[in-house]
């Protein structure tokens, strides 16, 4: 992975390289960003850089740092391959009969970190297990790491440890401690996360955090325009949907507007109409579509009624929606005022949470559309946010 192909994060790229080059890497780094914001991508392009042989550096125009890996030394294209043999990596994993170690794992994590750099947990269990089974980074697993960061580096300028989601390290990471703090020469460790909260306090103490911010829409929206061919208008849209998130974004594509558009209108006017049967057999339907399918449809839903609430602020000419679109938005906007639209957008994006969570379909839509028709009754003034009365 080069810099180049790291998308946007242009203050950390000069950051790191400005380190490089000035003699001062720390040993401990904890990547740290939203879900889809590329710190498991400049990880890898970090961890090449620092074992390129012939690293390529300068200044632009403006005076800022630049720099990459070269590319065609021994070290880049065996990093590039994912099997350089001073660069670990650990990462959560379901144990079964025979694979009880991330090296057993190398094969399936080979091919997704190539295939889906910017992939999020989800995609990665998704990708190695059937059902709803639990990743985790074992005991077993944290004495692996210490094993292999006792050796000497075969060939590389530094040994690295790329460490993924260590939210997954439960109590086991304390073992690990001394190892972060006192590490052998040369040796670097790149922890990649996205929720500091689920990380242990000890290990948060002991590295440098260096804190990614979400993609900017124009950059996630470049990305799509050239690789996946989008049009500029849709590819905006999908950006803007996504929230700074380029997986989601990727995800999204797969969006079937005139679907999400058709299904939406027809549960609005269902709890507009308190139509209560017609709102019942909606859910039915909706519960048929896979998970990834209902929560990219609570994505589309997100985008939506931001739409709405532009348009009901009288900012109708920045709205971003197709004709048929703007219709049903330009109705919906006539009847709910901005703290009803408010509470919707929070309801969907809490929904997306649930279904992330293998919540009972059933339960969560009957609260949703409940919630949801509720919107409509002329009277009703919601008094605290829907999930303060929502225990799951």
């Amino acid at each position: 992975m080069f810099f180049s192909q790291v998308i946007g994060q242009d203050r950390i790229k000069q950051q790191l390289i400005r380190a490089v080059e000035e003699g001062r890497v720390s040993h401990a780094q904890l990547f740290l960003g939203p879900e889809g914001c590329g710190n498991l991508a400049m990880a890898l392009a970090f961890a090449q850089y620092i074992n390129c042989e012939n690293r390529q550096t300068g200044t632009d125009s403006n005076g800022k740092v630049t720099g990459d890996s070269c590319g065609k030394c021994p070290s880049c294209i065996k990093a590039q391959k994912v099997i350089h043999p001073d660069i670990h990596y650990t990462f959560p994993f379901v144990k079964i009969e025979d694979k009880e170690l991330c090296a057993d794992w190398m094969k399936e994590w080979r091919e997704f970190v190539l295939q889906t750099p910017y992939g999020t947990y989800n995609d990665w269990i998704e990708n190695i297990t059937e059902g709803n089974k639990q990743g985790n980074i074992t005991a077993k697993e944290c004495l692996e790491i210490l094993r292999k960061l006792s050796l000497k580096n075969y060939e590389g300028i530094y040994k690295v440890q790329i460490l993924w989601m260590p939210e997954f390290l439960d109590k086991e990471g304390n073992r690990l401690l001394k190892m972060l703090e006192e590490p052998p020469d040369n040796t670097v460790f790149l922890l990649v996360a996205n929720d500091s909260e689920q990380i242990l306090n000890t290990i948060m103490s002991r590295v440098q955090i260096v804190k990614f911010a979400r993609l900017a829409d124009e950059d996630v929206a470049q990305v799509l325009e050239r690789d996946h061919q989008q049009p500029h208008n849709q590819a905006v849209k999908i950006a803007q949907m996504a929230g700074g998130n380029l997986q989601e974004a990727i995800r999204l594509l797969d969006i079937h507007e005139d679907a999400n558009t058709a299904m939406i209108r027809e549960w609005m006017e269902a709890c507009y109409r308190q139509q209560v049967k017609q709102l019942f057999a909606w859910n039915d339907k909706f519960l048929k579509l896979g998970r990834e399918q209902q929560k990219m449809f609570f994505q589309y839903c997100l985008h939506f009624f931001r739409e709405v609430m532009l348009i009901q602020a009288g900012a109708g000419q920045l709205a971003k929606l197709t004709d048929a679109e703007l219709k049903t938005a330009q109705g919906l906007g006539q009847v709910l005022g901005v703290e009803k639209l408010m509470g919707i957008i929070e309801l969907f994006d809490k929904s997306i949470y649930f279904v992330e969570r293998n919540v009972n379909g059933k339960i969560m839509m009957t609260y949703v559309s409940v919630t949801l028709l509720k919107q409509f009754q002329k009277n009703y003034q919601p008094t605290r946010p829907f999930y303060d009365r929502w225990a799951l």
